[in-house]
């Protein structure tokens, strides 16, 4: 009987780790000195150079991650992010491992999570957004109009609050119950496959898909078998 075989494949780009991982301390460091600002205001003055420097950090960090989505390479690109029908399809399944607490099994996939992929697009976004209220808000510049910079400002810190500690849990559960070492992938840039034997299609069994089916899955609808 054969048996499975694990392959460790590079994923993700030196680039693209450092900045996933400028962008997480970054993001923490403003979360946190945000919420500490709000219900410690007596502690502005020794918080907001901190503030400052980590939004200065993201800044950078956001910059050239949007390079990578342009001029980057392999999975840096935009296209790795825009879902196709047979990601949709993926997203739903890792969904529904999560709502089962991993009693449903993840599907496989090559690199971004199926899941988050187009969410990753709508963060940035996001951190646009706050970075320019941010910014403008500095300036002593409160409205735009009728739009109350301080409350987008706000408001944009819960929508990232949220995100994040969702990401936080997400990654942990991948870790746990998923075969793709994700956590050390995005330090090492390799992500572990588990590849199974190909069996004789048969009624009673199911195809099996290829390392090099997953790796197309962001340029077609169904992976090859």
């Amino acid at each position: 009987m054969k048996q499975s075989e694990i392959r460790r494949q590079f994923v993700w780009s030196k680039t693209l780790r450092w900045c996933h991982w400028g962008m997480t301390l970054s993001t923490l460091v403003l979360i946190l000195t945000g919420w500490l600002l709000s219900w410690a205001p007596e502690r502005a003055a020794s918080l907001d150079d901190i503030h400052y420097v980590a939004a200065a950090m993201l800044i950078t960090v956001l910059i050239i991650r949007m390079w990578l989505l342009f001029f980057g390479q392999g999975n840096d690109l935009l296209k790795s992010l825009l879902p196709n029908r047979h990601q949709f399809q993926q997203g739903w399944e890792v969904l529904r491992a999560y709502l089962s607490l991993g009693k449903i099994p993840l599907p496989k996939w090559y690199a971004h999570n199926p899941l988050w992929a187009s969410l990753y697009l709508f963060l940035f976004a996001v951190l646009f957004a706050q970075i320019v209220s941010g910014l403008l808000l500095l300036n002593q510049i409160t409205l735009l109009g009728d739009l109350s910079l301080r409350q987008v400002h706000v408001l944009g810190f819960q929508v990232i609050s949220v995100f994040a500690l969702l990401h936080i849990l997400a990654s942990f559960f991948h870790d746990a119950k998923g075969k793709g070492s994700d956590i050390s992938a995005m330090v090492n840039g390799h992500r572990i496959f588990v590849i199974e034997p190909r069996q004789p299609e048969t009624p009673e069994t199911s195809a099996v898909v290829s390392l090099d089916s997953l790796r197309d899955t962001t340029k077609r609808h169904k992976p090859k078998t």
